[in-house]
């Protein structure tokens, strides 16, 4: 158990001990209950299902179930908190407000237009999904740079253990502040630093943020984690598998998607449109786009569901027309050759080639 989760744990039984005045021992189904409704009013629904979840828990640590030998059996949830369900009430969730569009997102890197180390920490927990504890905990040596990607790897304070940040869209504004990082030739030097040299924490991340979002007039409470919470929600919209968000966010399944996944049914209903062509598609789904297909001979636009041509009607599919060329030359050829003069053209050559091959025999 880590020791984030160990303080948690500590913290949500501190929450039991003020909630009641009896000895844990004494607690019965009743009162965890009493004490599971006071959390309900004064947590979200995200949290109140985790303190049920850490309630069992730490029942079974503290005040185990034990078998037939009267030892303590870790395997048996307590009888106490056994009838608790972790679900999340969907009727107390609220929308998330912390969603940036891609043009709020490209104008909170424009403002960072001086300080490029803020702008290539941007576009790097956009695209590679990291943590903002794994990003600022890189060193110049994790850094593996190619012509036009890079690879960084997390070789220390990854949750999910070591793994690969990837870095490609990202790769022009990391190079960029590579270029310009004070301590470039030092490879223990920590990748994300400040002006004087010191590293970059998260709160100080967050206030150039928030500095940045009342310049802008942008209203979001952005953070951090909401870089990672749009990495997912524009990858999710782009295309992408959920096998394939698992893997770039290094995470152990695909059910922490519905945590960090800000997508809602407008966006579905946007990407339906887009496929369509009745509307423009928005930065990085140009690809969702309905594509014309160009005829090769009298060069009018088609849809892209078209087998021929609307205008010359002729075939739009490379290979058809490569066929009916070929067909059309052997049909010229043929009809070439039945031509009278032609036909006894040949007869007269053939004729003058047995003369030739007879004499020099």
């Amino acid at each position: 158990m880590s020791y984030v989760r160990r303080l948690r744990l500590l913290q949500d039984l501190k929450i039991v001990v003020h909630f009641t005045e009896k000895d844990l021992k004494e607690l019965a189904r009743e009162d965890i209950d009493q004490i599971v409704a006071r959390v309900n009013t004064s947590q979200s629904s995200e949290s109140a299902s985790d303190f049920k979840t850490h309630l069992k828990i730490i029942w079974k640590l503290i005040l185990p179930e034990t078998d037939e030998k009267n030892r303590p059996d870790e395997s048996i949830t307590p009888y106490v908190v056994r009838h608790l369900k972790s679900y999340i009430d969907k009727s107390r969730q609220k929308r998330r407000i912390d969603k940036l569009s891609w043009e709020e997102f490209e104008r909170i890197v424009t403002f960072f237009s001086d300080k490029p180390c803020i702008q290539a920490y941007l576009m790097l927990a956009l695209e590679s999904l990291g943590r903002p504890q794994e990003l600022l905990w890189r060193k110049i040596k994790d850094v593996e740079l190619y012509d036009n990607y890079a690879k960084i790897y997390l070789s220390s304070h990854g949750k999910e253990g070591i793994g690969i940040l990837q870095c490609i869209d990202s790769y022009a504004y990391l190079t960029s502040w590579l270029n310009e990082h004070p301590f470039r030739k030092n490879p223990d030097a920590f990748l994300f630093v400040n002006s004087k040299g010191d590293q970059y924490s998260n709160f100080a991340i967050n206030k150039h943020m928030r500095i940045a979002c009342e310049k802008l007039q942008i209203n979001k409470p952005i953070t951090c984690y909401s870089l990672k919470r749009n990495g997912v929600t524009l990858r999710r919209l782009r295309g992408d598998t959920d096998v394939e968000i698992q893997r770039a966010a290094r995470w152990s399944s695909t059910k922490q998607l519905k945590t960090y996944d800000l997508s809602d049914q407008d966006d579905a209903f946007k990407l339906e449109l887009v496929k369509r062509g009745l509307i423009e598609p928005e930065h990085g789904f140009e690809h969702l786009k309905p594509k014309t297909r160009p005829c090769v001979h009298c060069g009018a636009l088609n849809k892209f569901t078209d087998v021929t041509c609307n205008h010359c009607n002729r075939p739009l599919d490379r290979k058809r027309i490569l066929e009916l060329q070929r067909e059309d030359e052997l049909r010229a050829l043929k009809d070439f050759m039945t031509i009278p003069q032609v036909k006894e053209l040949f007869e007269t050559v053939y004729r003058l080639k047995k003369k030739v091959e007879g004499r020099s025999k």
